[in-house]
């Protein structure tokens, strides 16, 4: 079994995603309260890529999922409707179900996105970057070196470009202090499904999200 590189921070990263998730529903129950019900949605999917990057990098081991969400009803149930999706062939790479997730949530609480549900998946899955650069700099690894090592990890350029590592390196390594990585990631994928890509952009996102699909495969295997 091949956990990936993913797979050492999933725990930090599901506990905030499940606090976040629960706080954010809580504070949803609103339905005036547009910004409450962004954060809730925000927290599901950030939630669902936690619980579906960490399924899907590990050969599919359940085991590795439901012991991290057994005190939470909405983690368990993501999970299982992860699990049936996958077994399906209707989820093939972690950020399809945050992408998902994202636009169930905001159905029902009557947000609009402002992207395809491509393009958000493709968004989400770019928030390695973040993440794999924000666990290189926690380690004192030197910028130079940490570029080098995330973009080695991440080959797809189509889906990871230099520009994004580049624009996510100053992110990370310019304050003085290592930044949050709750809020670096979600400035991420919200910037990105922010750029609302025309029809060039459009045919982009779907040769990124192929690549999603081959990357996720490729690391499972």
């Amino acid at each position: 079994m091949r956990r990936g590189w993913w797979s050492g921070g999933f725990a930090v990263v599901l506990a905030w995603g499940l606090c976040s998730a629960a706080h954010a529903q809580a504070q949803a129950q609103s339905p005036v309260d547009p910004r409450a019900a962004f954060r809730a949605c925000d927290a599901h999917a950030f939630l669902a890529l936690s619980i579906a990057r960490n399924y899907l990098m590990s050969d599919r081991n359940r085991g590795l999922v439901m012991p991290q969400v057994e005190g939470s009803p909405l983690g368990r149930a993501m999970a299982e409707d992860l699990f049936e999706r996958v077994e399906s062939g209707a989820i093939k790479h972690p950020g399809q179900f945050a992408a998902d997730t994202l636009f169930k949530c905001a159905g029902e609480m009557k947000l609009r996105v402002g992207a395809t549900r491509e393009h958000a998946a493709v968004c989400f899955t770019r928030t390695d970057v973040a993440f794999l650069l924000h666990t290189e700099r926690s380690k004192g690894t030197e910028r130079q070196r940490a570029v080098s090592n995330v973009s080695a990890k991440l080959t797809s350029r189509s889906l990871y470009p230099m520009g994004l590592i580049a624009q996510v390196t100053e992110a990370v390594y310019t304050p003085a202090q290592l930044p949050n990585l709750q809020q670096l990631m979600g400035a991420v994928a919200w910037g990105c499904i922010h750029q609302r890509p025309g029809a060039a952009s459009a045919a982009s996102a779907a040769s990124a999200a192929s690549a999603a699909s081959a990357a996720s495969a490729a690391s499972s295997r």
